[in-house]
């Protein structure tokens, strides 16, 4: 529900606050006297255009402020936006600049303009004159069809079904494209899974090989390097093995005449040992050096194979190993086409058999729903002034050539305001008056509880008499339970409404100013009887009495 309007530098509108109130919510005033300004304020917190040229002239910026109670619906909009909740409703404010630098917030969070509408249509429906409100969308007549139908989760199943079927038509066309190039994409297919396969690519091999490269860059000094440590420990004289041999003869001697240089005996014999494992650890050092002939340059060019592997394949070999697994699988599916290609066709027929029995059940329901649609709607139209109008629900084809998401149907409201002329679509052919009477009409046909605040604008346009009368009950009507707000021009609408607001125009200091007031007791009377009678005669205003007894 709209709690409070704020409005300043908006057009003629200095600065007003304008407080609202559950149930039938009227705005009266003489003709110019800015209640259409109003209406468009609230357009602009519901996202309309803002236009720099609305903002009052003394002024470089105009604001317009709503705060609505909170729905479920537009607090999940919120919620899906990252805005935080107030415990207070939902406040929009939409900042218009001369500058062309307009800006929209809610709850003090910036917004989109896109956002805005969004929240709106949980928010507030206007129907009016200036309004290209959701009834005249094509999608959106067809929306109302289906709820009036209550065909709602089986349009959600031909949605549901078209979308599969949508998927497995890509499928059957993405693999007949394939069969188009197959022969050519299975021979580099094939070519890449041998050349990966020949290369029998290992985990650490390349970490391996520049290992054993850098040893056989230096081959050469390590074994001239080994071959002079073998010389110094055995091989030329005197040897260090030599030196320690005749060393451990003459302790030997001299321990046969002193037991004492038995000690030093010992000593040598453990460091002959250790000279020969050095020897032994040297000669294996003195293998493994050897030079392989042709071992490096085997490495380079396995080396330089791996690189040109890499380049084309993944900068790794487990990324070289999956794109021979996905090069395999691809190869495996082309090799497969012809069967995978019926496996497809086949299930591609059966989703579109269940797709066009669903979307001829959701027709048929849509064609008889229609008839009592429109029948229903035609009834209710007839009493709101317009007593020889011939409404229609027409249910076409959408697309000759198969279903849509939302079935096979466009829906299309057709008017005809005066006898004999020929029902035609309703926003051709609706005045802005007779557009907010058949919206009135509808939702009196649907008694849906919709969005908690409709306003209603020119609703009474070329409507006297009784007619005026059964306006008034069918707004009363749509407003039990929620909000409605409705300009008029007419008493028995004033005076049926629960919160009676008065616009008002006037000249001050050279500048005209627009202020909406409240009205309550002799007040209203005085409105009401000036409604009825152009002045608050003492006739009038007793009629004006009677009017509001009635209504009360």
């Amino acid at each position: 529900m709209l709690r409070e309007l704020r409005v300043r530098n908006f057009a003629v509108i200095e600065s007003a606050s304008v407080a609202f109130a559950p149930g039938l919510n009227v705005l009266t005033g003489e003709t110019g006297a800015g209640k259409s300004m109003l209406i468009d304020a609230i357009l602009l917190v519901r996202g309309a255009r803002a236009q720099a040229d609305v903002i009052r002239a003394d002024a470089d910026t105009a604001t317009v402020e709503a705060r609505f109670d909170a729905s479920a619906a537009a607090a999940h909009v919120l919620d899906e936006a990252g805005i935080p909740a107030d415990d207070d409703g939902i406040l929009i404010r939409r900042e218009l600049a001369r500058s062309g630098r307009h800006r929209a917030f809610v709850n003090d969070s910036p917004v989109t303009v896109a956002l805005l509408e969004r929240l709106g249509d949980h928010l507030i429906e206007v129907h009016g004159q200036h309004e290209h409100h959701r009834l005249l969308e094509p999608a959106r007549q067809l929306d109302l069809l289906d709820r009036y139908a209550e065909t709602e989760a089986q349009r959600e199943h031909v949605a549901s079904l078209h979308a599969k079927h949508r998927a497995a038509l890509d499928d059957v066309e993405r693999t007949r494209a394939a069969e188009r190039d197959r022969a050519q994409r299975e021979d580099l297919l094939r070519f890449q899974v041998s050349e990966l396969d020949a290369a029998r690519l290992r985990d650490g091999e390349e970490e391996d090989l520049r290992a054993e490269r850098q040893r056989l860059q230096h081959a050469e000094r390590f074994v001239s390097g080994l071959a002079e440590l073998a010389s110094l420990l055995a091989e030329e004289e005197p040897s260090v093995v030599g030196r320690l041999g005749r060393a451990r003869r003459v302790v030997g001697d001299l321990t046969r005449l002193d037991p004492a240089f038995s000690a030093p005996g010992d000593t040598l014999d453990a460091a002959i040992a250790q000279v020969d494992e050095t020897l032994v650890a040297l000669r294996g050092l003195r293998d493994r050096a050897s030079i392989e002939p042709g071992r490096l340059e085997a490495i380079d060019d396995r080396l330089d194979a791996l690189t040109r592997l890499k380049r084309k394949y993944g900068d790794t070999v487990a990324a070289m190993l999956a794109f021979r697994e996905d090069a395999a699988a691809a190869l495996d599916r082309l090799q497969r086409h012809e069967e995978l290609l019926a496996a497809q066709e086949r299930a591609r027929g059966e989703l579109w058999g269940e797709l066009s029995a669903a979307a001829a059940n959701l027709s048929d329901r849509r064609a008889r729903a229609a008839r009592a649609l429109a029948a229903a709607a035609q009834k209710e139209i007839r009493t709101l002034g317009m007593e020889r109008a011939t409404f229609e629900v027409a249910v076409e084809r959408a697309a000759p050539d198969g279903v849509t998401a939302r079935g096979l149907d466009r829906v299309e409201l057709r008017l005809a305001a005066n006898p004999g002329e020929e029902a035609r679509p309703l926003a051709r052919v609706a005045s802005g008056g007779e557009l907010s009477r058949t919206m009135l009409a509808l939702h009196a046909v649907l008694a849906a509880d919709g969005v908690a605040t409709m306003v209603f604008d020119e609703v009474d346009a070329g409507v006297g008499g009784r007619a005026a009368a059964v306006v008034a009950d069918k707004l009363a009507a749509a407003a039990k339970g929620r909000q409605v707000l409705c300009v008029t021009h007419l008493a028995p609408i004033a005076a049926r409404a629960q919160h009676h607001l008065r616009v008002e125009k006037a000249v001050r200091a050279g500048r005209t100013r627009v202020t909406a007031v409240a009205l309550d007791g002799d007040e209203r009377v005085a409105e009401v009887a000036r409604m009825l009678a152009g002045e608050a005669t003492g006739e009038a205003r007793r009629h004006a009495r009677e009017l509001l007894g009635r209504a009360r």
